[in-house]
């Protein structure tokens, strides 16, 4: 403990052996209670208790004194100053001489007194929401005055009330008064409003603020007094002293007598702190935790309910709402009476329940676990669980089968005779077992791989033969309502309806239902009883069969109620009350309403802890309910988790970053942030909430948001470059036992960038008025010159349009043109084929010409007569002057000429002296005639053509080896000729 703390005891001990050597002396005639369990209710309860270490803090571990503001923030004074914690965050404030801070309190102007070694002020708020302390030192005329230690203050009709070993100080505005000690002032406290303080050695004074003196009321040389406390009558208070005695102090004949010893010889340390709590006594001790004594005197020295606190030096004790800060010598503890869920177990995952009489069951991956009840009560405080042997490993189910109890586990089936197991059969991994309906004895077992058949003779179980047919997992299994009938679901497979022999020997039937017959999906379905209904549930909402039509159809007397997006996979009702687990959410259905709503609230800390697909809910009486999970087991008073008070969600603190500096800003209606600003940070609590409880928060940024965020943990949020304009921040928060707060506000602006301003505006205005009246200007003198431009274009284009005619007409006559030497073209293709066919024709008349002339000059030379000679030779006679002469030929020329134009002028400008036989052979060879053909028309030989077409080639100077060639490239004058 620190110095202060030292000093304190070794002053203190100074009295103790003449005290309790007094009291001894008195103590044979008195009657010393003896433990008793008979407490309050909420002492009865099994609370939640919170501890806070210097992880949390970050501050000093050993506190002294704490208060609470009006807004629920709380303030713990230790010998790094005060510690401030909204529920949320915890700030450190220091006063200005580092000293530690003894006493604090809460006015009821809202002023939240400090003090310390030679220092005492205010612990302001900030609009920053940053936290300060103010010293008063010098408003009160107290610098330079040694004041010691401030060991405590009190709020005392119009004063505040500081308490040191040498003084009580008076505070009423800025006069403070001394009120000296005779000896030592050891403690003070305020019961039915009147003001007590023992001076050591002297007794117990009174404060007459009227008179601004103590009034001596009582002899007391007995301890030194740790509390002053009411004893339920008007004129009459306790005094309990440090080494654990109890006086009760009549003010109407100033008597004091001893009336209990709290401390005995196997209690060691001293009382430090005492309150009075509903209807107890608190008293924190040095070395025994928490003393609980009842106003009729009934002593509980070990009481269940702070067992959790983490440490039996209880330096100060305050309550809080419904709960109590115990401040440590090492750190915080916070307990809370008022939470609906008490976790009574935590070493493993519980799987299945079962409370019986005097005991309750749970079975777990770690085996199964027992606990005694006493009067069948579930209380936290009375439980304590052991492991049953011989059943260690996974434990599925613990059912009560014909009052025996059957443990499915991994190793095979259990029967459970009280604390010994013993195993049935030696097959190993079954499930659970189940009943058949008119068959007592007989039961269904599942198994990892199938289905056995279980019987009970007697006292005596045996597992029978496994039943054929059906080898699949059947964890889920449920009997139908027809005979011999079994529905089973598997996780992955879908669903199975399994139809058994009447001696359950096999299954002789088997339908099995996947994303077919109206299911989905055949994932995560599972099967159970609704009232008088089998329904399946299922990822997509949930199910009924239909056996006319062989269809599952939707179940709508709970797809009204239940949300069909989310996967329902625990269905289970209890009077008018349903329990449901989705989404791996715990929650429950109020039938008995109007409009039933699923409420979740108050199991959200399950949220991801549930065994799935193997979760166990035990429905108790009196809305009470037990749920398995992951982290253990787990009880609900859904009864009790209705919010007693309006809480509020407090915007703590508001923060912005501009160029890369944080600055806080207040928050009010005026709230401007900079132009450039790069973040804005909220953040958030709600101080009056239990913290007890993980707290969440959603908020909404109007604005830019249209929609509430999803719940979280985190108790601030930042928005990164808005743009300028109106904003409203709304946050709201929940904790995990069913507590809502209030909404909370925060509107702030952000104005545009100068460019954006009324005053920019204003003078874009103006510039917009002297753009427009420049504009008309322009436009109009744009007009004019369009207008000139216009007729101009106008004339130009009346211009352009004749010209266009005249191109239109010029196109038009080109386009006859093109048509006539389109017709010259294919008349001359068609003056080509007849000049071909006619020349062919006198190739080969010529042939049979001479070839008939020569036949009938043979057939001459036979002829023997004159007669016949001379008649032949007039028949030769008229054939030679019928023989292809010139005018054929010229006919020729004439034709080729009209083909071939100025052909025969282009070769003679070459040569002149080309004859006419030359002239006819270049034309015989541009026609690509054949020598052999050229021979007859030509009346010469055909090497006679050879040697005329090398004299042409010469005259005509011809290299090229192909003379065609040359001929069908020789270029055409288009001058007409005369041939």
């Amino acid at each position: 403990m620190s110095e202060q703390s030292d000093s304190i005891i070794a002053f203190m001990n100074l009295f103790q052996g003449v005290f309790l050597a007094a009291f001894l002396m008195a103590l044979p005639g008195l009657l010393i209670c003896q433990e008793s369990s008979e407490l309050s209710i909420a002492l009865r309860k099994s609370p939640l208790v919170s501890h806070y270490s210097q992880e949390d803090f970050q501050g000093d571990t050993q506190f002294w004194t704490t208060t609470e503001d009006h807004l629920g923030v709380s303030y713990f004074g230790n010998n790094d100053g005060v510690v401030i914690f909204d529920g949320e965050r915890w700030q450190k404030v220091s006063l200005p001489n580092h000293s530690s801070v003894r006493s604090l309190i809460t006015s009821s102007k809202g002023k939240v007194y400090a003090g310390g070694f030679n220092e005492l002020g205010i612990i302001e708020k900030q609009a920053t929401g940053d936290y300060i302390y103010r010293s008063l030192l010098k408003d009160l005329d107290l610098e330079g005055i040694e004041l010691e230690n401030l060991w405590q203050v009190h709020e005392y009709k119009d004063y505040i009330i500081f308490r040191s070993f040498n003084e009580l100080i008076a505070i009423s505005g800025n006069t403070a008064t001394h009120i000296s000690a005779n000896n030592s002032f050891v403690h003070s406290g305020i019961v039915n409003n009147r003001f007590f303080v023992q001076d050591a050695g002297f007794g117990i004074m009174e404060f007459n603020p009227e008179e601004m003196r103590l009034n001596k009321v009582f002899d007391f040389g007995r301890g030194s007094v740790v509390g002053f406390l009411p004893s339920g009558l008007q004129n009459e208070l306790m005094a309990i002293t440090r080494e654990g005695s109890v006086f009760k102090m009549n003010l109407k004949n100033n008597e004091v007598y001893p009336w209990k010893q709290v401390l005995d010889k196997e209690n060691q340390g001293q009382i430090i702190s005492a309150i009075k709590f509903e209807e107890e006594y608190l008293l924190g001790t040095l070395g025994s935790k928490i003393i609980v004594l009842t106003e009729e005197g009934k002593i509980n020295r070990n009481p269940p309910a702070f067992k959790d606190i983490s440490n039996s030096s209880i330096l100060n004790l305050f309550k809080a709402g419904n709960g109590l800060w115990v401040l440590l010598n090492n750190g915080l503890s916070y307990v809370d009476f008022d939470s609906p869920v008490s976790q009574l177990f935590q070493e493993g995952s519980v799987y299945d329940i079962y409370v019986g009489s005097d005991k309750i069951y749970l079975a777990t991956n770690k085996g199964v676990y027992y606990s005694e009840l006493q009067d069948g009560e579930i209380d936290k405080s009375m439980l304590e669980f052991r492991s049953i042997p011989n059943l260690e490993g996974q434990a599925w189910s613990i059912t009560n089968l014909s009052g025996s109890l059957i443990v499915g586990h991994d190793r095979g089936l259990f029967e459970l005779d009280g604390l010994r197991a013993s195993q049935i059969g030696e097959v190993s991994g079954f499930w659970k077992v189940v009943g058949i309906p008119d068959s007592p004895n007989t039961f269904i077992a599942s198994n990892y791989n199938g289905i056995y058949l279980l019987k009970k003779n007697g006292a005596i179980w045996s597992l029978q033969n496994k039943i054929k047919g059906f080898d699949e997992s059947s964890r889920d299994i449920l009997i139908s309502d027809d005979a011999n009938t079994f529905w089973v679901c598997h996780g992955y497979q879908g669903v199975y309806k399994l139809k058994l022999t009447e001696d359950y020997s096999r299954v002789y039937a088997v339908d099995h239902f996947t994303d077919r017959n109206g299911l989905i999906s055949p994932f995560n379905v599972n099967v159970t009883r609704w009232e008088d209904d089998i329904v399946f549930t299922s990822n997509t909402g949930i199910y009924e069969f239909d056996e006319a039509s062989n269809y599952f159809k939707p179940y709508e007397k709970l797809n009204s109620v239940l949300d069909s997006t989310f996967n329902t996979r625990k269905l289970i009702k209890k009077k008018d009350t349903a329990w449901i687990v989705q989404d791996n959410e715990v929650g429950f259905i109020d039938f008995s309403e109007d409009k039933p709503e699923v409420q979740k609230n108050l199991f959200l800390n399950l949220k991801g802890k549930l065994n799935r697909g193997m979760e166990s809910i035990l429905p108790m009486e009196n809305g009470k309910v037990l749920i398995g999970a992951t982290t253990g087991l787990f009880l609900y008073d859904t009864q009790t988790g209705e919010q007693s008070e309006d809480l509020v969600t407090e915007i703590t603190g508001i923060r912005y970053v501009k160029d890369s500096r944080e600055m806080a800003i207040a928050n009010n209606s005026e709230m401007n942030l900079p132009v450039d600003t790069e973040i804005i940070r909220f953040e958030f609590a709600t101080p009056r909430m239990s913290p007890s409880s993980e707290i969440e928060f959603s908020y909404i940024l109007e604005g830019i948001d249209e929609h509430w965020s999803s719940w979280e943990e985190t108790p601030f949020k930042e928005f990164t470059h808005l743009r300028p304009g109106d904003y409203t921040f709304k946050v709201r928060s929940r904790n995990l036992v069913g507590q809502k707060g209030e909404v909370s506000s925060a509107s702030f602006r952000i104005p545009p960038i100068w460019y954006k301003t009324d005053v920019a505006f204003f003078i874009y205005f103006l510039g917009i008025i002297g753009l427009i009246i420049l504009m008309i200007y322009v436009f109009r003198a744009k007009i004019i010159s369009e207008r000139r431009k216009a007729k101009m274009a106008a004339e130009k284009a009346q211009r352009l349009l004749k010209l266009e005619i005249e191109q239109l007409r010029l196109e038009k006559d080109k386009e006859l043109i093109k048509q006539d030497k389109k017709l010259l073209e294919e008349d001359n293709i068609q003056k080509s084929k007849e000049l071909a066919n006619y020349t062919m024709m006198l190739v080969k008349k010529k042939d049979v010409f001479n070839e008939t002339y020569e036949n009938l000059q043979d057939f001459q030379k036979t002829l023997k007569t004159q007669g016949a000679k001379r008649n032949l030779r007039n028949i030769i006679q008229k054939l030679n002057n019928h023989r292809i002469g010139e005018e054929y030929m010229k006919i020729f020329d004439v034709n080729f000429e009209k083909v071939h134009k100025n052909f025969f002028r282009t070769l003679k400008e070459i040569n002149p002296d080309l004859t006419k036989r030359e002239l006819r052979l270049c034309a015989f060879v541009k026609m690509d005639l054949t020598n052999k053909e050229i021979a007859p028309l030509l009346n010469i030989s055909v090497r006679g053509v050879e040697t005329a077409r090398y004299r042409v080639r010469k005259k005509l100077d011809v290299h090229e080896p192909n003379f065609l060639h040359f001929l069908e490239n020789l270029p055409v004058n288009e001058k007409e000729e005369i041939f």
